[in-house]
């Protein structure tokens, strides 16, 4: 996924804000879902939650930088699994941050965690498929 850094995008320093990032790589998760042919609320019947969230800053990006950010998927377990984003400045050739989400998979109308669909693990996993 490519994202422009907008103004508003911008903290007091000029740079980019810690919680547009937040938002940033939401998005991002999202069109990786959508690529993918699901919504964080339709996986084979069963919705994200999100349980963790880490992002290390390795350097700034400021307004109309171009990035560039890759998503990959890994590190199941019975319930979930972890996002991972690799977010590169375009200009500078340059990490801006790497970040891992934690999901785990909701039965939303019995308010339960839900196993890790085996379908959803098969499609994550074929070669053909690019994540980004």
């Amino acid at each position: 996924m490519e994202r422009k850094v907008g103004i508003s995008d911008l903290n007091y320093a000029k740079h980019l804000d810690s919680t547009a990032m937040v938002a940033i790589l939401h998005e991002a998760r999202l069109q990786m879902l959508g690529d993918l042919g699901f919504t964080e609320g339709n996986i084979y019947g069963l919705g994200l939650v999100v349980t963790d969230f880490a992002i290390e800053y390795r350097a700034e990006s400021f307004a109309n930088d171009t990035l560039i950010i890759d998503v990959s998927v890994g590190e199941f377990t019975r319930y979930g699994c972890d996002i991972g984003f690799t977010v590169n400045n375009a200009a500078l050739d340059q990490t801006v941050c790497k970040a891992k989400v934690g999901v785990v998979f909701m039965d939303f109308d019995k308010h339960q965690l839900a196993d890790v669909p085996a379908a959803f693990k098969t499609r994550i996993e074929m070669p053909q498929v690019r994540v980004a």
